[in-house]
């Protein structure tokens, strides 16, 4: 597992929500009603900009962690690849198109909210009041040969007990799973490179098919990321982690 350490910063602590496909739908339409399709002209990416942070990167996803500012505009970016993630925090937000008309967004949605956002979009945003918007925002990079492990002589990671899907795209399947303190899961294999976000952290013990073992303890908002073909059983060894484990599939 390829881990990514964060700081930890003051941000206030999820409650437990349940989610909402409906709503996660309505919220990628809301992004999409404020921005076009544009390819004409070449516009940045989105990111890097003000407030946002880079916390991982290889070649299969770039991930931020980001906040929109109050008053702070953002210049006129393109989302140069699909993108999913998860809002950990709703604030409002104005979405500026490219002929300036806007959509503010004013109606809290049910969190922790799974997202995807197809490449393409262009647009502008900007914070307009407080909470600030606060989001783990994952860049899904084309490759042209995803790895992917078949084996079959041993169970996938997915489903499993404490596991809700939460998003099932043709480029990612996500699963919001939680684990009560003690909780076990046998050995599985992750068939595909899966990226794990803990909304709530805890410490986690792991054993290799060799008996190799490993027990780290994650923090709230911290990521990871498991190679496809990770074969292992895991345990909770300390708290109760609430954890997002996004299979990429392509």
């Amino acid at each position: 597992m390829v881990r990514a350490k964060k700081d930890d910063r003051n941000f206030p602590q999820l409650s437990r929500a349940t989610l909402f496909k409906e709503s996660s739908a309505a919220l990628v339409g809301l992004l999409l009603a404020g921005a076009g399709l544009v390819w004409a002209q070449d516009y940045p990416h989105a990111y890097p900009r003000d407030g946002a942070e880079h916390l991982f990167e290889n070649d299969r996803v770039s991930i931020w962690e980001v906040i929109w500012p109050d008053g702070v505009p953002q210049p006129y970016h393109r989302h140069r690849y699909d993108m999913t993630g998860v809002f950990l925090r709703w604030g409002p937000l104005r979405v500026t198109r490219l002929d300036g008309t806007f959509t503010d967004s004013e109606v809290p949605f049910e969190l922790p909210n799974v997202f995807l956002l197809p490449k393409g979009v262009t647009h502008k945003e900007e914070g307009i009041g407080t909470p600030l918007r606060h989001a783990i925002m994952i860049d899904l990079k084309e490759t042209a040969d995803a790895p992917v492990d078949s084996r079959t002589d041993i169970p996938p990671a997915f489903p499993q007990d404490g596991a809700e899907e939460a998003l099932d795209h043709a480029r990612v399947r996500v699963w919001d799973v939680s684990w009560p303190a003690g909780h076990t899961v046998p050995l599985h294999v992750h068939p595909t490179d899966t990226v794990l976000v803990f909304l709530e952290g805890g410490t986690i013990n792991t054993t290799q098919e060799d008996g190799t073992e490993d027990t780290t303890t994650y923090s709230e908002k911290e990521i990871a990321f498991l190679p496809a073909g990770t074969a292992h059983t895991t345990r909770v060894v300390n708290g109760s982690p609430r954890v997002m484990f996004y299979e990429l599939k392509d």
